[in-house]
């Protein structure tokens, strides 16, 4: 059966008696394990939250978080596509086989920064903004060779209507995207050319950071 005849499937049906700990562990974040379920024509990473009490709670409720933000990207380049929680505490993503950036060197190195630009500026415009893209561990060079952002942990959805904190937020990580972009083209705002160094807004921490770099502290 293909991913699409499975986002209309019923989740909770097709993990029935689904348990984390019989499926290899592909990697760890912040929210918990993720691993690869491949079975019934599935190829799937699936995010589940660990620990215990609080820390389980506050994980489960990143999850879901990370789960609108699939929701408002559905059909955007440049993202897996998210079948849905089951269970109320894991996340189906599709599993994209390719290199984390941390690991691998596009091949071709500026078309793949092109990609990616558009993948953020698209994802911008549905009202999602990410928020981690300055680590390499969240952008995947696909085996074709196209960007994949992944890992929304962190991303924040744009709310409509009179929500003034949310929205700070939201323009806030927006910059931060953009900054994220430059750094992992670059990796230095200082190597940037004057175009792409337009788009640079430095943090309130980063320009602390800097300075104090620039002391040798």
């Amino acid at each position: 059966m293909s991913l699409a005849a499975h986002e209309s499937a019923d989740l909770e049906t097709l993990f029935e008696g689904f348990e984390p700990a019989n499926w290899p562990v592909v990697a760890e974040s912040n929210q918990g394990t993720i691993v690869r379920v491949t079975s019934g024509g599935l190829d799937l990473a699936v995010k589940t939250p660990r620990g215990r009490g609080l820390a389980w709670r506050a994980r489960q409720f990143s999850l879901r978080r990370e789960y609108r933000a699939y929701r408002r990207l559905e059909g955007v380049p440049g993202f897996p596509r998210c079948l849905g929680l089951f269970q109320a505490s894991h996340l189906a993503i599709e599993y994209v086989d390719g290199a984390l950036l941390r690991h691998a060197a596009p091949a071709n190195r500026e078309r793949f920064f092109h990609e990616l630009r558009q993948a953020i500026q698209a994802m911008h415009e549905r009202g999602v903004a990410h928020g981690d893209l300055k680590s390499r561990r969240n952008v995947l060079i696909a085996g074709d060779g196209r960007p994949v952002i992944i890992d929304l942990g962190t991303a924040v959805v744009r709310r409509p209507g009179w929500h003034p904190l949310n929205h700070w937020l939201f323009g806030y990580l927006q910059q931060i995207d953009l900054n994220g972009w430059v750094k992992l083209k670059y990796g230095s705002y200082d190597r940037a050319d004057e175009l792409d160094r337009s788009l640079v807004r430095r943090s309130r921490i980063e320009r602390l950071n800097n300075w104090a770099r620039r002391r040798g502290l």
